[in-house]
């Protein structure tokens, strides 16, 4: 392995940039050895080992999802559909998705290799993912039934079974239809697990091989109902959800899990709020305790159960790796030093009671420097989903600049409007049918509550959002004027017209709007801000990828042909999701630009 600089890059000069908020560095996927003694991690596009006693961190190459064998003295990892270990690629029939050591042998999700069609024909694309096993010598053989795509799986500790995910096609709007299979990996003879409505996937073999946990929709397709973890034995019958009762939430979590090497327990991340924890139940009981606080993605324990390694956040610092060790934390890594040299935002959660008495929670950034008593300049960031969340944790901003606004004296509120995660089914289910209305009247109360404690100055107001806050925020700016200058990024203006134009769940929209466009379209047309864009006021920016589907141009042209300012821009080779660092860079200054010239008077 090769040494790795783990000092940080210099970001910090005196004042905050975008090239600054790009050399934050976000390391993930921490992965800890079975034995306990090292934990993998991806930083920078690399894979890197570090011994859990101490010491510098040693690059064993660049792809993510590491993943240990089971003796702990060898590393796998992905890296552009391919599996790496000791440096040479795995062999394999088709790019990877997704693997797992299966004694010295893999297992893995192997895509169909065969090119795109050309012409594309609309739902008769053939190709499935398919459950492998790539042994270490000797032939490769699909152990899954040909004709179900494969999304996930767990293999039995004693490599004699695994248990699969799988949903009829591979095609996106499939993917609330996934059931599990168990499947014998000697002989191929699978039997079906759990069949019922909805999605079940992400599973996992108890240590003991008798019980497999997964992440389950519990017979619903509605997208904003209840999300649970599910056990279930291995050979069929009822199933039991740990977290029927609980109050935390696993729409976002839950769906990664370790076992204790009894089989008695089981850990896994849920939400709660603004922030995300660490549990572990007690299979038996369905006893629940908290493990760690502030913790950020899936945690990884060690074969005995008595070690983790996990993401650790705070308002304060970017993430880092931190260890658990019966009942302790400590930090491993240290690889954000230099951003704590810049002055530390003030964060705060805050509470507020909307137009019909729901309260809501959000999370509200002001600047190092504010003062009780002082207003100041304030923008509105709007979450993705709508079943995002904003969580009081450290900006890792890549397309509002966050730290850059509070350099400025200018506030970030982020509220969590209803629809969002973290708050449990019932305050989800409040967005259905309420789009553009319930969470407008929560965001506009929120921020009605801030002018008046005194902090937001009301003649200086602005709002962002992208995805689900981007229409969000483009059906704001149809029903107030209250903004000086909105960011609208990758929204939908028309909800029926988007129907069409996603591949997504179409579950997702029955659940927004009581059914399909055709049986309900007064629904669909109530919650679209299309014909409301004759009455835009304020100065917007507007930002999407080239290859996303593309409501911009119609505001563009609406505030265009009213003579409101209006800045139009469009990211080559981009989706949903901006990822060149130079459009991150030029999304990040643009927004900057944008914002402190409408609310500051800057040119």
């Amino acid at each position: 392995m090769i040494p790795a600089a783990l000092v940080a890059m210099s970001l910090w000069s005196g004042t905050w940039t975008a090239d600054a908020l790009m050399k934050l560095r976000a390391p993930g996927e921490p992965r800890i050895s079975p034995d306990g003694r090292q934990a993998a991690y991806t930083l920078d596009g690399w894979i890197l080992v570090q011994g859990l006693g101490g010491g510098a961190a040693k690059r064993a190459g660049r792809g993510g999802r590491p993943r240990w064998s089971g003796d702990s003295k060898r590393l796998a990892w992905l890296d552009g559909g391919r599996i790496h270990v000791d440096g040479k690629a795995w062999p394999a029939p088709g790019p990877v998705t997704a693997f797992e050591w299966v004694g010295g042998d893999m297992a893995a999700i192997v895509a169909d290799p065969r090119p795109d069609p050309d012409p594309i024909v609309a739902d008769t694309d053939p190709r499935h993912a398919r459950l492998w096993i790539l042994p270490a010598s000797g032939k490769a053989r699909a152990v899954s039934r040909e004709g179900r795509h494969v999304v996930s799986f767990a293999a039995a500790a004693d490599g004699s079974r695994a248990v699969y995910a799988a949903q009829p096609t591979a095609r996106n709007r499939d993917a609330f239809n996934a059931d599990l299979f168990v499947v014998d990996l000697a002989t191929a003879v699978e039997s079906a697990l759990v069949s019922q409505p909805g999605r079940d996937a992400d599973p996992s073999f108890s240590p003991d091989g008798r019980l497999v946990a997964f992440h389950s929709q519990a017979g619903s397709q509605n997208y904003f109902e209840a999300r649970h973890v599910g056990v279930i034995a291995a050979g069929g019958g009822p199933i039991r959800y740990l977290t029927a009762k609980s109050e935390f939430d696993v729409f976002r979590g839950g769906n990664v899990f370790s076992w204790t090497a009894d089989s008695r327990q089981i850990a896994f991340t849920a939400g709660r709020g603004v922030r995300d924890f660490l549990l572990r139940y007690d299979v038996e009981t369905g006893a629940e305790a908290v493990i760690a606080g502030d913790v950020a993605g899936a945690a990884s324990f060690a074969a005995d159960g008595r070690t983790a390694v996990f993401l650790g956040t705070s308002a304060e610092r970017p993430p880092e790796v931190f260890v658990w060790r019966d009942g302790q934390v400590r930090q491993l890594t240290y690889i954000q030093e230099e951003a704590a040299r810049a002055p530390k935002p003030q964060c705060e959660v805050v509470r507020w009671k909307s137009g019909d008495g729901v309260e809501i929670e959000g999370v509200l950034w002001l600047p190092p420097d504010w003062r009780p008593g002082r207003r100041v300049p304030m923008l509105t960031e709007l979450h993705g989903g709508p079943t995002g969340v904003a969580l009081r944790t450290y900006p890792t901003p890549r397309i509002y600049p966050t730290q850059m606004f509070l350099e400025k004296g200018i506030a970030v509120f982020a509220p969590n409007f209803r629809g969002s995660s973290n708050y449990g089914a019932k305050f989800r289910l409040r967005n259905a049918l309420s789009q553009g209305v319930g969470d407008y009247e929560d965001v506009m109360t929120g921020i009605d509550a801030l002018v008046a404690r005194g902090v937001a100055d009301p003649d200086r107001l602005g709002v962002m959002g992208w995805s689900y806050g981007g229409y969000l925020t483009g059906s704001a700016i149809t029903q107030t004027h209250r903004f000086k200058a909105a960011s609208v990024g990758a929204p939908a203006t028309d909800w029926t017209t988007y129907y069409g134009q996603s591949d997504g769940a179409r579950e997702v929209l029955w659940s927004y709007f009581g059914g399909k466009p055709w049986d309900v379209p007064e629904n669909y047309a109530r919650h679209s801000s299309r014909s409301r864009l004759g009455e835009i006021r304020t100065p917007a920016l507007l930002q999407v990828g080239a290859l996303d589907i593309n409501h911009n141009g119609e505001i563009y042209q609406a505030l265009m042909d009213r003579g409101v300012p209006v800045e139009y821009v469009i990211y080559p080779r981009e989706g949903h999701g901006i990822r060149e660092p130079a459009h991150v860079r030029d999304l990040l200054e643009r927004n900057y630009r944008w914002f402190t010239r409408w609310l500051l008077g800057e040119r």
